[in-house]
């Protein structure tokens, strides 16, 4: 059995996935909806490039970004878990919620991420990026090969209409 690279921090191959690991699921998580898929696309990406054999690879991160997509599409193809199942993104350390705001909370997370799901995946991606990554807007741009200011355009539009689907679902956001 392969271990990952970050079982071994201070490889090269362990330091490129603590460094690139977050960001990449971030990236997996906006193309599948899955959290749980997009961290075994992250795996199954890092795994090729521990065995990788032929030749130099010029750019790691956009190699990793290609395999990973590469396997989520054909896990899709596959329909491998074919029912979208959403986890909690995060986990938020602190004092221990009160029972009934911890569930109103958790309510109100599957209501985003049920919107999330209806949305275009277009929209869900620069979301997703800004987001849970708190990237610029020029970051997004060079990512999506687009300007920043056609960013600030998705992301008023993907922002208005996730609104109009939470509204629709009858989301309390007091």
């Amino acid at each position: 059995m392969t271990s990952l690279p970050s079982a071994n921090a201070d490889s090269p191959l362990g330091f490129l996935y603590q460094e690139q690991s977050r960001e990449l699921w971030a990236l997996f998580y906006a193309y599948c909806g899955n959290a749980e898929r997009a961290q075994d696309a992250v795996h199954e990406a890092f795994l090729k490039l521990q065995t990788h054999t032929q030749g130099e690879i010029r750019d790691q991160r956009a190699w990793l970004l290609q395999v990973g997509r590469n396997w989520l599409r054909d896990q899709a193809r596959r329909k491998v878990n074919s029912v979208i199942k959403t986890e909690m993104l995060d986990i938020n350390p602190g004092r221990e919620p009160e029972p009934l705001a911890e569930l109103l909370g958790e309510e109100q997370r599957g209501q985003i991420r049920s919107a999330l799901q209806e949305l275009k995946e277009a929209d869900r991606k620069v979301l997703i990026l800004r987001y849970a990554l708190n990237w610029s807007s020029q970051r997004i741009g060079e990512t999506l090969e687009t300007s920043a200011a056609a960013v600030d355009m998705r992301l008023s539009r993907a922002r208005q209409r996730l609104a109009e689907i939470l509204e629709q679902q009858g989301f309390d956001h007091d």
